[in-house]
């Protein structure tokens, strides 16, 4: 007989635990119509309650876009995934670029102080994943922003961006 000893699904027993202790599970529970020792037990992983998918969809609108419980569910299949955010552009995307490399420097400037340190805590760890996951944001703009500007009329797109920079020269 097997005898599972401990939880095959870290990422997402990670994620319940950061989604459980950023939030008032009560609040969360009561918005997203499930009863709050319902949501304790499912965020749980020693628990053999499950949330479902409608649940899980429940909670994300309940909290207004948290997309932790998602990000641990997709990690487990070595998936992620990035709402495009609703963020205000930069004015090129010389400087979305720009943007973003320093954003990606920054992490890695992050994670050679704290691979230097030898140990990070959970709140380290926690804050460098939230960095991260912003530059891919930012990644996601820009990809979502070249495929806007560069698919309709490419010719005119490209006329249009030596015009803006010559303009800001």
């Amino acid at each position: 007989m097997f005898e599972q000893t401990c939880s095959k699904h870290h990422h997402f027993d990670s994620a319940c635990s950061r989604f459980a202790a950023s939030h008032s599970l009560a609040e969360v529970a009561r918005a997203a119509g499930i009863g709050e020792q319902v949501l304790r037990n499912k965020l749980n992983p020693a628990q053999p309650h499950q949330l479902t998918a409608r649940e899980l969809v429940a909670i994300y609108h309940a909290t207004e876009g948290d997309e932790t419980l998602f990000d641990g569910l997709l990690l487990e299949c070595g998936l992620t995934a990035v709402a495009i955010p609703q963020a205000e552009r930069a004015p090129s995307l010389p400087h979305q670029a720009i943007d973003l490399n320093a954003k990606i420097a920054s992490i890695g400037q992050r994670a050679l102080e704290l691979t230097d340190r030898g140990r990070i805590t959970r709140s380290e760890r926690n804050t460098l994943v939230s960095v991260a996951t912003s530059a891919m944001g930012s990644l996601a703009i820009l990809i979502h922003d070249i495929e806007a500007r560069f698919q309709a009329v490419p010719a005119l797109a490209c006329a249009s961006d030596i015009l803006m920079q010559a303009a800001t020269m």
